[in-house]
């Protein structure tokens, strides 16, 4: 600022003798002079400190938006990460969902084909039971049958037969006997 001082100072005394004489130029141009350098002192103190901190204030705001920037760049590109597996999560989870499913088919299958099986099992097994019951009841039935048939036959051949008859039957039977048992 003080470069400019000598520039300023002419001009500052011409302004002074144009309005008027000599007592009143002197007195307005030392006031010209005294605002002159007022101004240059405040032009050298803002030169000195405000500009400075203006600056490094507009520096830091500079900083400040690119770290901002950087930031914000940073955040998208967390978002697009997070908008990428949020997408894979859903196909992710439409994938489970159909294994899942399939699982639960294949599961399905295999006990109703076990129930199959054991149902044929145990078909088979009463079918066998049955099968054992009946030929059980019809030898208790052929026996029952064979004794009373033997009984009948008893009664009605003690009545129709003597003593000696029945002593020849028994021994035709046994007779009988052995020739089927040397065959």
């Amino acid at each position: 600022m003080g470069r400019y001082l000598p520039l300023l100072l002419p001009l500052l005394l011409r302004a002074a003798e144009e309005h008027g004489g000599e007592h009143a130029s002197t007195e307005l141009t030392y006031k010209w002079i005294n605002f002159a350098i007022l101004a240059a002192g405040l032009l050298y103190l803002m030169a000195k400190f405000l500009f400075p901190a203006l600056k490094a204030r507009s520096n830091a705001i500079h900083q400040d938006l690119a770290e901002s920037a950087v930031a914000v760049e940073k955040a998208n590109a967390r978002v697009g990460q997070l908008t990428g597996k949020l997408s894979r999560f859903d196909s992710e989870l439409a994938e489970m969902r159909t294994r899942a499913m399939a699982e639960r088919e294949v599961e399905a299958r295999r006990i109703a084909g076990q129930t199959a099986s054991l149902l044929e099992k145990v078909a088979a097994q009463r079918e066998t039971e049955i099968h054992n019951l009946t030929q059980a009841a019809q030898g208790q039935l052929r026996r029952f049958t064979v004794d009373k048939a033997l009984e009948i036959a008893q009664g009605r051949l003690t009545g129709q037969t003597d003593p000696a008859t029945q002593s020849g039957l028994v021994t035709a039977f046994i007779n009988d006997l052995k020739k089927q048992g040397a065959r």
